[in-house]
């Protein structure tokens, strides 16, 4: 998390002021950078996804970024998974609606 949180940071703006071509440079960024896990196809992955959701009051238009990490235990065998997210919320624009919804691995 604090990685994806540096990254964001970098262009020395507040998060609050951070637009979305900004979040995605910066998740490329943290996307690039390597770890050391374990050597199996889930052990990496990216997600893109958007749409237009009402989770918590009105429609708002979202992008969701997010990196998810396989966690093994001493053996080796999966334990969880650990996900890092970079949420951006926008207004349910006509034409944000009109997007409908996407995901992608």
């Amino acid at each position: 998390m604090e990685l994806l949180q540096a990254e964001l940071e970098t262009g020395r703006q507040a998060l609050g002021g951070l637009d979305a071509e900004g979040a995605w440079r910066a998740f490329l960024r943290f996307a690039w950078l390597r770890f050391d896990l374990t050597d199996t196809p889930d052990a990496d992955g990216l997600l893109f996804q958007y749409g237009t959701y009402a989770f918590d009051g009105p429609a708002v238009f979202m992008v969701d970024l997010t990196r998810q990490f396989e966690i093994a235990d001493r053996q080796g065998d999966h334990d969880h998974f650990l996900q890092v997210h970079c949420e951006l919320r926008f207004g349910a624009a006509p034409a944000l609606l009109a997007l409908g919804s996407f995901d992608s691995w």
